[in-house]
């Protein structure tokens, strides 16, 4: 006959406390390198955004024949693009959460907001030609909570868009 013993079914109570620490530490391992991703993945997107924003700004100058240009607010992270008489061509868009224009340290007077202008005064704008050519500058986004950088180069002459994983 099959005798069944009692005695040793289940678990002990330090077996499940030992089991629910280790889960717990995988969670919480797995829940820092989540937030980590998600920061650096918003970077990159808002990086993104913005160059294809201003990539969109020099084919409406070239297609349209008129120069175009990608205005910030600098200070609400928000652009948009505009013809040249100031009417908005293409709706505002924004950073995403905890993505900020940032100042890139270069020492160069009122050039400390994020956008460095190197063609024209401050007006915090890039400009697009007809021709294909751009302002030249360089945009500087920076996630604040992991302090990553992202850069955005714009060169004149061929209005080529360019992005940089760093402050380049």
């Amino acid at each position: 006959m099959l005798r069944i013993s009692l005695s040793r079914c289940g678990f002990t109570l330090v077996e499940l406390i030992l089991v629910i620490g280790i889960m717990s530490s995988v969670t919480l391992i797995c829940a820092l390198s989540a937030d980590n991703f998600l920061s650096r993945t918003r970077l990159e997107s808002s990086a993104q955004d913005v160059a294809s924003t201003l990539r969109c700004a020099r084919r409406y100058a070239i297609t349209r024949r008129m120069e175009h240009r990608v205005v910030f607010d600098l200070e609400r992270g928000r652009y948009w693009i505009e013809d040249r008489e100031g009417n908005v061509v293409e709706k505002g868009k924004g950073l995403s959460k905890n993505v900020i224009f940032a100042d890139p340290c270069l020492g160069k007077w009122g050039e400390e907001d994020g956008l460095v202008e190197f063609d024209d005064i401050d007006d915090d704008s890039i400009s697009f030609y007809p021709q294909g050519a751009a302002e030249t500058g360089s945009i500087y986004l920076q996630d604040k909570d992991s302090g990553r950088w992202y850069t955005i180069t714009i060169t004149g002459p061929t209005g080529c868009v360019r992005i940089y994983p760093e402050k380049h």
